[in-house]
């Protein structure tokens, strides 16, 4: 299972993920052994994912912002966003630039 996979599970289960630098910051705490496991097996992969997806995140409100849009294309843009989000981070990153965000 990979970082996607584990990211999903972990929310799916009524948990929260963050990243908080080099550290995952994951409530509530009390975690099955075996998920832990697989956690700490893949780390360094789920800190990348959510870091990807915060800085995604910042860009796609950015953008909202200077564009004015209103919440529900917000809400909708970061859906989107976050289904692909490689693709996301390269189109959200040109329009910020376009727009001198960044």
């Amino acid at each position: 299972m990979g970082a996607p996979d584990l990211i999903f599970q972990l929310r799916n289960s009524g948990y929260s993920i963050r990243v908080d630098g080099s550290y995952l910051d994951i409530s509530p705490a009390e975690l099955p052994p075996e998920l832990v496991q697989q956690l700490k097996h893949n780390k360094t992969e789920i800190l990348c994912a959510l870091h990807r997806e915060d800085e995604l995140k910042r860009l796609v409100h950015l953008v909202s912002e200077h564009h004015g849009f209103k919440q529900e294309d917000y809400d909708e843009a970061i859906q989107h966003a976050l289904k692909d989000q490689v693709l996301a981070l390269t189109c959200f990153t040109a329009l910020a630039r376009q727009a001198g965000l960044i």
